[in-house]
Formats: C-alpha cells, sequence, structure tokens
C-alpha cells in the first residue's frame, strides 16, 4: 500500500508516463514538487497565522509565494525541470526579503534566507552547481540589500507587536523543519551513493577474479609481431608453427609444417633447459599450473636464443589434454640486459641508502626550523615587551631563510637528477658576477675582499649546473669565512687546461679538518656544530660535477684556509 501511494504522488509530480532514467535527476525533480507543495503549505499557514493574529498586510506577499509555487509545480510536470526550480527559488527568495523588510525586528525571518542557499544547492545538485552558486548568490544580495536599506515603497506590517515573540517560534521552528527535510534528503542520496559504490566495488573485485583466472585458463594465443605461435595437436602428435616463429628460428616455414613435438622442442632447446620444460609441460598437462619458462632454443645455424615459452592446454571431459596453443618470445636481449641491471642494483643499494638518509635528514631539518617558529609565535603571544616581539620577529625570519634555503637545495637536487645536460655559451666573468651578487646580503659579505683572475673565458656548457656549482662552494667560502683575519678575502680564479675548464675557489677563512675533508661531499654532512646550512650544498655541486663529466677536489689546512678546483669538460 505504501509503495502504490508513493507511485501515485510520483504520478502527480511528473506524470504517469514520464521515466527520468537517472536516480540523483528523479529524486531531484521530486524534491523540487515537495518545496513546492511545503511552499503553498507555508504560505496557507502563514496567511492563517497572521489572520488569528489580527494582521492582513501579508496576503498579497502570500498569494506571490502560493502562486509561485503552483507555478513551479506545473513547469516540473511538464518537464521543465530547471525553470520550475529557478521560479521556486526565485520566489521564495523575494518573499523572504520582503517579510524581512515588512516584519518587525525580532521575528527571525532571515533565517528563511539560509534555508533558500542550502536548497538552492540542494535542488541543483553538483553538476548544476553553478545556477546553485547564482541563486545563492541572489539570496545572499538580498540580505544584504534589507540589511543596509530601508526600502519605503514596501508596507510595514500590522502584526501586533506583543505577538513578535510568538512569530519568531513559529519562524524558527519552520525553518529548523524545511532544513531537516533538506538535509535527510541529502542522507539519503548519500546513501543511495555509498551502496552504489559497494555495490560497484563489488562488482569489479568479482570481474577482476574472474580476468585474472581468465588470463591462466584461454591464454591460447598472443597476437602480435613480437610473438611465435604454436599449435600442438596431441591426440596426432602435430605441432602448426607460425611464419613468425619459423623466422625466428631461421627456419623455413614449409619445413615446419605439421612436426612432431620432439622435432621441435626436444630437438631445439638446450641440453642443460631440457629437464626444466619437461617438468613444466608434464605439470601444465597433469595438474593444469600455468605453463610459462624461459629456455634456450637453437637456431638452424647452431646458436641459441633466449625464449619465453608460454602456453595452455584443451581437455576432453575425461580430463585428458587434446590440444595446446602457446607462444615464444625472443628475450635474447633482455637476458642481456641482466648484467647490466645487476650494476644498476649495486647503484640502486647505493641510492636506497641516500634516500633513507634523505627522508631522515630532510624530515629533521624541515621540522626544527618550523618547531622553533611554533616555539617563537607562542613567546610573541605571551610577551607585552615590543623589544622581545621584534626580537622574535627577526628570529623568525631567520628561521624562514634556512627553510627556503633548504627547500632550494632540495629542488636543485631533484632537478639535476631528472633533467639532462644542456648546452649553452658561457661567459665565465659573468657568471661568477651573478654568483657574487647573489651573495652581497649574506652577514659580513662586503668585509671580504674578493678577487677575480683572468675570468675572460667563453665556453660551452650547462649553464644552470655551473652556476649552482659556483654559487654553492662560494657561499660557503663566505658563510664560513674567519672575519677576524686582518684582511679576509675570496680568490676565484678561472683557466683553460687542454679542453677542461678549471676554477679555483681559495679563500683564508677558517680551514677544514683534515679528517672531514673526505666526507664533506657527504649527503647533509656538516663540517661543524655551529653550521647553518643543509648540508646539501657540497653534495649537490659534486653530482652536478659528476654529471656534467667532471670533479671537485678540495685542500684545506686549519686556521689557513681552503680551496676548491673545479675541473668541467667544456662541450
Amino acid at each position: 500500500m505504501k509503495g502504490k501511494k508513493r507511485f501515485k504522488l510520483r504520478n502527480y509530480f511528473i506524470g504517469k508516463d514520464i521515466y527520468i532514467e537517472s536516480w540523483t535527476l528523479y529524486k531531484r525533480v521530486m524534491l523540487t514538487s515537495q518545496f513546492s507543495l511545503i511552499a503553498l503549505f507555508v504560505a496557507i499557514f502563514y496567511f492563517l497565522f497572521d489572520f488569528f493574529h489580527g494582521s492582513m498586510s501579508g496576503l498579497w506577499v502570500y498569494l506571490g509565494l502560493g502562486f509561485t509555487s503552483i507555478l513551479s509545480l506545473i513547469n516540473n510536470r511538464i518537464g521543465l525541470y530547471t525553470l520550475a526550480r529557478l521560479i521556486l527559488l526565485f520566489g521564495a527568495n523575494l518573499t523572504v526579503f520582503v517579510l524581512y523588510e515588512m516584519e518587525l525586528p525580532g521575528t527571525g525571518s532571515y533565517l528563511f534566507f539560509i534555508i533558500c542557499i542550502i536548497g538552492s544547492f540542494t535542488l541543483f545538485g553538483y553538476k548544476e552547481r553553478l545556477k546553485g552558486y547564482i541563486s545563492s548568490a541572489f539570496a545572499l544580495a538580498l540580505f544584504l540589500a534589507g540589511f543596509y536599506n530601508e526600502f519605503d515603497f514596501i508596507p510595514k506590517t500590522d502584526f501586533p507587536v506583543e505577538d513578535v515573540a510568538n512569530n519568531f517560534l513559529v519562524n524558527f521552528i519552520i525553518a529548523s523543519i524545511t532544513s531537516i527535510f533538506i538535509i535527510s534528503f541529502l542522507l539519503r542520496i548519500n546513501r543511495k551513493s555509498e551502496d552504489n559504490l559497494r555495490k560497484n566495488e563489488k562488482s569489479l573485485r568479482a570481474l577482476t577474479e574472474e580476468l585474472t583466472q581468465s588470463k591462466n585458463r584461454f591464454e591460447l594465443a598472443i597476437h602480435g609481431n613480437s610473438a611465435g605461435i604454436w599449435d600442438w595437436d596431441i591426440l596426432n602428435d602435430s605441432i602448426y608453427i607460425s611464419p613468425l616463429l619459423a623466422e625466428m628460428l631461421d627456419y623455413r616455414y614449409g619445413d615446419t609444417i605439421n612436426q612432431a613435438y620432439k622435432q621441435v622442442f626436444e630437438a631445439t632447446i638446450h641440453r642443460d633447459d631440457q629437464k626444466l620444460f619437461a617438468q613444466k609441460m608434464r605439470s601444465h598437462l597433469k595438474n593444469r599450473t600455468p605453463f610459462k619458462v624461459e629456455v634456450r632454443m637453437m637456431k638452424t645455424r647452431g646458436e641459441y636464443i633466449w625464449v619465453l615459452d608460454t602456453g595452455q592446454a584443451e581437455w576432453d571431459e575425461n580430463g585428458n589434454p587434446v590440444r595446446m596453443v602457446g607462444s615464444i618470445i625472443d628475450i635474447t636481449e633482455r637476458k642481456r640486459a641482466a648484467e647490466k641491471i645487476n650494476e644498476q642494483n649495486k647503484m640502486l643499494e647505493k641510492t636506497n641508502a641516500e634516500l633513507d638518509r634523505f627522508v631522515y635528514s630532510t624530515s629533521h631539518d624541515l621540522k626544527a626550523p618550523l618547531s622553533s617558529i611554533l616555539g617563537l609565535i607562542r613567546i610573541f603571544e605571551l610577551t607585552d615587551d615590543d623589544e622581545e616581539k621584534k626580537n622574535c620577529l627577526n628570529m623568525m625570519r631567520e628561521r624562514i631563510d634556512t627553510l627556503n634555503g633548504f627547500i632550494a637545495d632540495i629542488i636543485d637536487y631533484s632537478r639535476n637528477s631528472r633533467l639532462s645536460v644542456e648546452k649553452d655559451s658561457i661567459n665565465l666573468n659573468q657568471l661568477v658576477s651573478d654568483a657574487i651578487l647573489n651573495l652581497q646580503y649574506f652577514e659580513h659579505s662586503q668585509e671580504i675582499r674578493i678577487v677575480k683572475e683572468n675570468l675572460d673565458l667563453e665556453f660551452l656548457a650547462d649553464r644552470s649546473r655551473l652556476k649552482i656549482i659556483v654559487n654553492n662552494i662560494l657561499a660557503n667560502a663566505i658563510k664560513y669565512h674567519d672575519i677576524i683575519k686582518d684582511d679576509p678575502y675570496v680568490i676565484i680564479k678561472g683557466e683553460m687546461i687542454d679542453d677542461q675548464i678549471v676554477i679555483t675557489i681559495a679563500d683564508n677563512g677558517r680551514g677544514i679538518k683534515e679528517d672531514l675533508q673526505q666526507d664533506i661531499f657527504n649527503m647533509f654532512f656538516r663540517a661543524s656544530e655551529d653550521s647553518e646550512g643543509s648540508g646539501l650544498g657540497l653534495y649537490i655541486a659534486k653530482e652536478m660535477a659528476d654529471k656534467l663529466d667532471g670533479s671537485i677536489s678540495v685542500h684545506s689546512t686549519m686556521g689557513e684556509g681552503t680551496a676548491f678546483t673545479i675541473s668541467i669538460p667544456k662541450i
């Protein structure tokens, strides 16, 4: 009985013979009609409510709301769904606006603007969210217009002042009920969507399992130019070999027709692989395990190639194999590549070790300044001392600069591994000058004498990488200088030796301990406890030099200074 009532209600709302394919659209069409009915009942209710309180000033407003509600119902039933929603929302917004202007303060009629905004998105949904935004903006504009202006052409209500509290209570209850109705609709929509997702997920899992089983059951042949096909008639012991497979084994195609099993497989498979091949074939035919084996097969010229042989048999009703179809792919190149893979595995082990250190150190170096900033923010919030607040801000800026520098180093490291070597025309003097300009704001940088010698060199190399190399080493020379010395200096010298560009950056700074010099190019290595850098600068410089087939060496004496030598081949 309940289902019949729902069906009749549906017929009244959208027509008996109308079918809406989309479930979501159907629910929103039904909701439009339900909202229209609610709006109609609300108009009637407020008319009676005002009437019993001796007020007739809002009659024309309620008539307007009732008219737009009926008009929305009619358009919704004849299939003009969007127009029906727009009429309903437009009429509802105007009604709320007029009542908001007419009624006495404290009635809470503005609450219905919220209902109109929520209803806009509910009626239009995600696909038509632009209309929802427009309708919501319209409601908000009306609210602001009524809040900041008084419209004299809208007559004020003659509703009794002593009944304003009752009016507010009624408005609040109706707004709450309407909100509950909208939220319950959204919950039903969400529940339906979740049920569909679960159903689709279940179907997808079943389909995936079926495809996995089908791959083993029905992989009778491999189509494509990269595989040769063979078809074994087990009952007659006759094997068909495709032209591509015959070509792969250097056979004449006519000589391979109706060959026996032993002639094709046992005679051509390498003696050391025959046992494995026979075991795989026997297990497949008897136990129906997947047949997939890598063996060496002999070509007519006597040389062997590595092949991947896969196949699938068919069995009769008694479980006896009657036919088997398979494919053979030449994997000789893959096998040859195995040696290279072994070498690459060693490199991967090195990379993984560096990655582990990278992740650990990166997380630490990112968290440390952030934690420090949070602590400074707490101090800033608690103190009333302006000088202390200024110190906090300065220290925050220092932490942020440190963080920015660290992130820049990470970006340089990432780009070096991803990007290929470029060929750029480079003026060494200009490149060094740019690097010095970038570092001019380092602490005490203006007190350090920077000398450039023989930098008027032009050549072809990767500008971006060479610039980062020079910048990182020069930054260290300035950052860890001994400013107490009488004449702190950094000398940058260029030379062209054969096909090599040799750049020397020497300083008379603090120097590096001899036992630490072999580690300074390691990732995240810091030569001293007061080091402010990320520990990536020299590592990135070394990695980039390696990428350019170059090298970086260091010579340093503690307390006297350090000299870095960069050697980069010209392109």
